[in-house]
């Protein structure tokens, strides 16, 4: 028994020699896939706050409350809550009340009037011709003349019910004041509305502003006309600003103080998008990468690194996130090339192409 095992044990080793060696089942030795399309970002020191970042809110410089000017109820709502809209255009009509059928009537009366004193002024005419003539008496030309009278004080009055009758018109029909955006409708199609109640609220285009909420730490450290820089996460952007204004109280709740800060223009901002401020002496060097190389599986963060036309997945640190960039902390260094678009198709060991 002794000597077929020892002879069973040694045709298997020559069996494995003659394969080559170790096998692994499943796996054989192939070209390594390769992937295209996939944008590539080189890494480089960049500047990053140190962590001292003041949060606050964008506002429009130039906020207004609409209100109504008459009574009546709400017949049109001529624009949707965040509609940018131009200086001049419709925003609420009101209807239902009377201020449509006065401006009527007075239109009326001024064209009557106006009637009345084309006649009088043609009968004048005639008259004294007839009176230069002597063929009518000084009484008659008398009373040509008070009828004119009568006529063009007719009509100037009537040209003032019409003024009046307009202005309570044009108090039905609410129209944007400058270039701005609708933030909100305080009323609704068939609401009804007296003298004074608030219709819509329209922000100013342009002219935008933070308010930061500064740390009382920082008493002393901002002022007004330091230039900072403002970051708005929502829309990935980072904006040029300068501090206008220092609130002089202190919330005794957050023990924090306010600062107005006057922001570089923006298409896409509006108001109530949350900005962090960064003083320009709160920045250090950080590595910085597209927040789209990132790769996270489940607790686990890493990046794609091209070497040699070779991706390799590495695991890395991450740090604060500053717009659309992400701070890593360790696992790359300055000079190295990862994957910024296309990671979720990057696969380790593949080769990239094009």
């Amino acid at each position: 028994m002794k000597i077929i095992v020892t002879y069973l044990t040694f045709l298997s080793f020559v069996l494995l020699a003659a394969c080559g060696g170790e096998i692994h089942p499943g796996n054989t030795e192939g070209e390594k896939p390769a992937i295209q399309g996939l944008a590539l970002y080189q890494v480089a020191p960049s500047l990053a706050p140190v962590g001292g970042a003041f949060v606050g809110t964008v506002e429009s410089a130039d906020r207004a409350q609409l209100v109504s000017r008459t009574d009546g109820r709400v017949t049109r709502i001529a624009v949707k809550e965040g509609s940018r809209v131009a200086r001049g255009d419709l925003l609420v009509v009101i209807g239902e009340n009377a201020a449509e059928r006065r401006l009527n009537e007075a239109e009326g009366a001024r064209k009557v009037a106006t009637a009345r004193l084309e006649l009088a002024e043609k009968t004048f005419s005639r008259y004294q011709g007839l009176f230069e003539k002597e063929a009518i008496t000084p009484q008659e030309m008398d009373q040509v003349v008070a009828e004119r009278d009568m006529a063009k004080e007719s009509l100037a009055s009537a040209v003032a019910a019409v003024g009046a009758a307009q202005v309570a018109y044009d108090s039905t029909r609410i129209v944007a004041p400058y270039d701005g955006r609708v933030i909100r409708h305080q009323v609704e199609v068939g609401s009804t509305v007296l003298p004074g109640t608030p219709l819509m609220t329209l922000d100013r285009e342009g002219g935008w502003r933070v308010r930061a909420e500064i740390p009382e730490t920082f008493s002393g450290k901002v002022s007004p006309g330091m230039e900072v820089k403002v970051d708005i996460p929502a829309l990935h952007e980072r904006l040029d600003g300068k501090v206008s204004e220092i609130l002089p109280a202190t919330d005794p709740m957050s023990r924090s103080f306010q600062a107005k800060v006057a922001i570089s223009a923006s298409a896409d901002l509006t108001s109530g998008l949350f900005a962090r401020v960064f003083p320009p002496e709160e920045e250090r060097t950080a590595i910085l990468v597209p927040r789209s190389s990132i790769i996270w599986r489940g607790q686990l963060t890493g990046v794609f690194v091209v070497k040699d036309k070779i991706l390799h997945y590495r695991m890395v640190k991450t740090g604060l996130s500053e717009g659309d960039r992400v701070e890593i902390l360790s696992g790359i260094s300055p000079g190295e090339t990862i994957v910024s678009g296309g990671a979720e198709r990057a696969k380790n060991g593949a080769r990239v192409e094009g």
